[in-house]
């Protein structure tokens, strides 16, 4: 408990889903959050269940972050309150388009990118300068379907997140004398209000395959996204320290064993995106 005391985080896509349950995860780790999304009601709502939690100064602020402009204003607000800001956590994100490329709106899949994608970049380069710790300086994308595997009808999700993991790979290098730990999360099957879209546009749309499985998946409950949660409080922690530029499943690594730790400081290419030959990848002596 109170592994994030006296840290201020803040969360992209905090007034919903998986990026609510990790300010709420923050909140009872000791930290003051300050939450971004877009809808303003949904924020004012989700401040309220924080609040609920602690009273510490959490906080809230509206900003579309594919808006490189209001990206820079939130950061110049940020400076001009004198809060400083010890983690942030890239977690919005959207669907966008649904279907083969021949029959999706080239618009809705330059959207997808502009705001999973771009979005995330525009937070990392407009805060990472802003950026205080003690030891090192946190920072957590969010990745998802397509990362790691192909996801057919869903290419401009799937683009944009694995995207998302080579820029991470990427910052985490180019700010590693600048004391970053820059890291990735996959949070799994998690049911949010982005699976009703796949409903919503059904099998001919969605695919077979993945249809069947959304709808199975939201009948058994899916992940958790506690899990999502928990090993984003470990990735902003001090007992995470060293652990830089990883591509890590919430639900399926096993993160919290020691040896595992040890292997993701120790190893440059575990959990990593790698090209693999023959299936398996193995290391000559």
């Amino acid at each position: 408990m109170n592994v994030l005391k006296g840290k201020r985080i803040i969360v992209t896509g905090g007034s919903h889903g998986i990026g609510l349950c990790i300010a709420e995860k923050c909140v009872k780790e000791g930290a003051e959050v300050i939450i971004v999304a877009r809808n303003n009601t949904d924020l004012d709502n989700s401040l309220n269940k924080l609040k609920i939690i602690s009273d510490k100064n959490h906080l809230s602020y509206s900003l579309d972050v594919k808006d490189l402009n209001s990206v820079r204003t939130f950061a110049s607000w940020v400076q001009n309150e004198d809060l400083e800001i010890n983690g942030l956590v890239n977690c919005a994100g959207i669907y966008g388009s649904i279907g083969k490329l021949t029959d999706i709106e080239m618009e809705e899949f330059t959207d997808t990118i502009n705001i999973n994608l771009l979005g995330t970049v525009y937070m990392c380069s407009a805060f990472s300068p802003l950026l205080v710790g003690k030891t090192r300086k946190k920072i957590v994308n969010f990745s998802g379907g397509g990362a790691a595997s192909p996801f057919p009808n869903y290419s401009a999700y799937a683009t944009s997140k694995v995207a998302i993991v080579r820029f991470t790979e990427n910052i985490s290098l180019e700010l590693t004398e600048e004391r970053f730990d820059i890291n990735c999360v996959a949070p799994g099957f998690v049911i949010t209000r982005l699976h009703q879209e796949t409903i919503d546009a059904g099998p001919e749309m969605a695919g077979l395959a993945f249809f069947k499985n959304t709808n199975s998946q939201v009948k058994d409950g899916g992940v958790p996204p506690e899990k999502a949660a928990e090993l984003t409080v470990f990735l902003l922690s001090k007992y995470s320290d060293g652990i830089t530029g990883k591509f890590l499943s919430a639900p399926w690594d096993p993160w919290k064993e020691k040896s595992f730790q040890k292997k993701l400081r120790e190893d440059n290419d575990l959990a990593t995106l790698r090209r693999i030959d023959d299936k398996y990848f193995y290391k000559k002596d």
